[in-house]
C-alpha cells in the first residue's frame, strides 16, 4: 500500500545564511512568513537551534513566540527542529516550551536532542563528550516538568524538589516531545524508549537511510508498547530552491548550498530538493515513499517566492 501524503512545514529563516542579504528577519518577516506558508498549503512551522556556530543564528524559541498567535489563528503547528537540550536546563527550557504551547493555543511539538556542535557546548562550559548521558537524564525530567506540578528529579546531571512550572501547557498532558536521531541503532532505540515522535535530518540523511532508520524504529517501538503506526516522524533541515530552468537552479544553488553545509553538493542523494518543479516533486515523492510523515523545507533564498512555488508544484500535485 502506498505511503500517504506527507505534510510540509517550512523553516523560519532563524539562521543567516552564507550568500544572503546579511538581514536577520524581523517580526513582521516572520509574520508574512506564516501567512505564505498557510496560503501555499504547509502545515507547520520549523525551527533550528544553534547559539554560536557558523553562521548568525537568531534565538529559534524567541522566533516561535513571535509567531505563535498567528500560527494558532491558521492551525499550524510550531515545532522545535531541534533543540539541544544539553545546552538548556530542562526547568528553565520547561518554561520556555510550555509558554509557547499557550501561546500557540496547543500547537507545539518539542523536538530535542543531544546537540551536535562542540562550539555551541564550549561556549556555555558544557562537556560535550556527556551530551548524550545529559539527554538521557533531560528528558524524562522535561516530560515530568511539563505534565505535573511538584516534580523533583535526582538524576546524574539535574536534581531539583518540588518543582512546578506554572502555568501548565495547553497540551495535556502535556505537548509532545520528539526526539531527534540521524537513524544510528543506538539513537533509534532512544527514541523508542523515551519519545513520541522521531525527527531525521535530510541534511545528514538520505530516503534510503531514512527508510532503514525507519525500518529499526518500527522493530524497537513494540519494546516499548507503542504502535509502529501511530508513532510520528518528521524529517526536516531540507533545502529547496525551484526553477523553471533546472539546470540553472543546480548551477547556481549547488555552490550557495556548499558554503551553507560545508558538504559537497550532491542532488542525487535527496539531501537537498532543488531544480524545476517535476524534479524536486520526484524529490520529494523519494521521502513520502521511504515512510516520511512530516517534511520540513528551508528556502535557500526568495523564501516567500518558494514557498508559493513548493506549494504549486509539490505540495498541490504529489
Amino acid at each position: 500500500m502506498a505511503n500517504p501524503k506527507p505534510e510540509f512545514g517550512i523553516h523560519l529563516p532563524v539562521r543567516v545564511l552564507p550568500g544572503s542579504d546579511g538581514k536577520p528577519a524581523t517580526a513582521r518577516d516572520l509574520v508574512e512568513i506564516v501567512n505564505t506558508a498557510a496560503g501555499s498549503g504547509f502545515t507547520h512551522i520549523w525551527v533550528t537551534d544553534h547559539i554560536v556556530w557558523l553562521n548568525p543564528w537568531m534565538d529559534c524559541l524567541i522566533l516561535l513566540g513571535a509567531v505563535a498567535e498567528r500560527a494558532a489563528t491558521l492551525n499550524m503547528d510550531l515545532a522545535t527542529g531541534v533543540i539541544g537540550l544539553p545546552l538548556r536546563n530542562p526547568v528553565a527550557i520547561a518554561q520556555t516550551f510550555a509558554t509557547i504551547d499557550v501561546l500557540s493555543e496547543g500547537h507545539l511539538i518539542v523536538g530535542v536532542g543531544e546537540g551536535s556542535t562542540e562550539s555551541d557546548f564550549d561556549a556555555l562550559g558544557i562537556p560535550f563528550g556527556e551530551r548524550r548521558k545529559m539527554l538521557e537524564d533531560a528528558v524524562p525530567a522535561l516530560r515530568d516538568l511539563l505534565t505535573d506540578a511538584h516534580v523533583s528529579h535526582h538524576g546524574p546531571y539535574y536534581n531539583f524538589d518540588d518543582v512546578s512550572v506554572l502555568p501548565h501547557s495547553a497540551q495535556q498532558p502535556s505537548p509532545p516531545i520528539y526526539l531527534s536521531s540521524w537513524g544510528a541503532p543506538v539513537g533509534v532505540r532512544r527514541v523508542a524508549r523515551l519519545a513520541d515522535g522521531w525527527i531525521a535530518s535530510a541534511w545528514h540523511g538520505t530516503p534510503e537511510t531514512f527508510a532503514d532508520g525507519l525500518g529499526r524504529l518500527n522493530a524497537e517501538l513494540p519494546k516499548h508498547g507503542k504502535s509502529p503506526e501511530a508513532f510520528p516522524n518528521a524529517v526536516n533541515t531540507m533545502f529547496i530552491h525551484l526553477d523553471a530552468d533546472g539546470p540553472r537552479a543546480h548551477r547556481e544553488m549547488g555552490p550557495r548550498i556548499e558554503t551553507i553545509t560545508r558538504e559537497p553538493y550532491a542532488p542525487a542523494a535527496g539531501h537537498y530538493l532543488v531544480g524545476d518543479g517535476g524534479e524536486v516533486r520526484e524529490g520529494a515523492e523519494r521521502w513520502r515513499d521511504a515512510g516520511a510523515r512530516r517534511i520540513g523545507v528551508w528556502a535557500v533564498e526568495d523564501t516567500l517566492e518558494q514557498i508559493k512555488r513548493f506549494g504549486a508544484e509539490v505540495i498541490a500535485k504529489i
